[in-house]
């Protein structure tokens, strides 16, 4: 039986009144192309007020766009092809798995990432996922950046699904990453808090807000040196580049990430006699430091919490050894 919460209604207001069905479409199921959008609208899946119409359709305030979101993965999943590509699983049982995606793996398909994904690989290597939040994202329930690597959980069936968004939502899954940052001494331990939305400058980019949304990052600092820091976080919410955005607006940018001002520019920003050891440590890396180390949870069917931790890949290793080399103390949580 079809659960109500499958199909998706959205009501056009007064702002995107006269706009093609097409073009709504596509700003409300960004995770779709445009062709995409079109070729489900033209099999009827995508409808106005209950009924097909052609994507051209100028559509009026308080007309009804309604699709199911079941149909439109499964029509989407038709279409991926699955891939034979490594995957490292930290956990799996009848309803879930925890996967270590490596750095520079996309989670799911996209603009510009048509294969080669995490989604790609789940499809090949597990055999059944749940239909996912949206069309091309089988099982996915959360996500990292494309060069964030680290735990990830992946969703087996629609029900495990539904219960892990809830527990996101409600923020009772617990986080831990751990990175090298760049720049100003961080405090040894303390919250970042500023709001966070899209950038007006720069689509692809976050900043803090005045009108943006919540965002809440605690961190510790496990030491430093020579303007390098290593930094243990346990973001509180999860809004897109969260970490990273925080770090950047208080001063110290995660290491590597150019995107955020923490690239090789913010070594000629490290007093001269110190910046062959913070070069040292920065020539480790060829993507930003971040590495999403733990995710702590209550399984959703046996109702025991649950720590998942992913092994440190090999760059943040030779990155702590440095600092191991040089006399100074490792924290513990860089050998766990």
């Amino acid at each position: 039986m079809k659960s109500p919460n499958d199909v998706v209604e959205i009501a056009v207001d007064s702002s995107d009144a006269g706009a093609r069905l097409d073009v709504f479409a596509a700003r409300h199921i960004p995770s779709l192309s445009r062709a995409k959008i079109q070729s489900h609208i033209e099999s009827g899946l995508i409808l106005r007020n209950g009924r097909p119409a052609k994507k051209k359709t100028a559509l009026a305030e308080g007309d009804i766009v309604s699709f199911d979101k079941a149909r439109l993965s499964a029509s989407a999943a038709s279409r991926l092809v699955p891939q034979n590509i490594p995957l490292d699983v930290l956990y799996e049982d009848d309803y879930l798995l925890a996967v270590n995606k490596p750095p520079g793996m996309v989670v799911h398909p996209g603009s510009g990432n048509r294969e080669g994904t995490l989604v790609h690989a789940l499809l090949y290597h597990v055999k059944s996922l749940s239909a996912g939040f949206a069309p091309d994202r089988p099982g996915i329930v959360h996500r990292l950046d494309k060069d964030t690597s680290g735990v990830l959980l992946v969703a087996k069936t629609d029900q495990t699904h539904r219960k892990l968004a809830r527990l996101f939502s409600s923020r009772e899954i617990k986080k831990e990453y751990l990175g090298f940052c760049i720049g100003k001494r961080p405090q040894a331990h303390a919250s970042l808090g500023a709001p966070l939305g899209r950038s007006r400058r720069d689509p692809v980019k976050r900043a803090v807000r005045g009108d943006g949304k919540e965002a809440l990052t605690e961190y510790w600092l496990l030491t430093n040196r020579c303007g390098i820091s290593m930094m243990k976080f346990a973001p509180h919410t999860g809004r897109t580049h969260q970490i990273r955005v925080h770090c950047s607006a208080a001063g110290f940018p995660v290491l590597a990430d150019s995107l955020y001002g923490g690239g090789k520019d913010a070594l000629g920003r490290i007093p001269v006699l110190e910046r062959p050891f913070a070069a040292s440590v920065f020539k480790c890396f060829d993507r930003h430091a971040l590495h999403a180390h733990t995710i702590t949870f209550v399984h959703p069917h046996t109702n025991r919490e649950q720590t998942i931790s992913a092994p440190l890949p090999g760059d943040f290793r030779k990155a702590a050894g440095l600092f191991e080399n040089d006399g100074g103390k490792l924290s513990a949580s860089f050998h766990s």
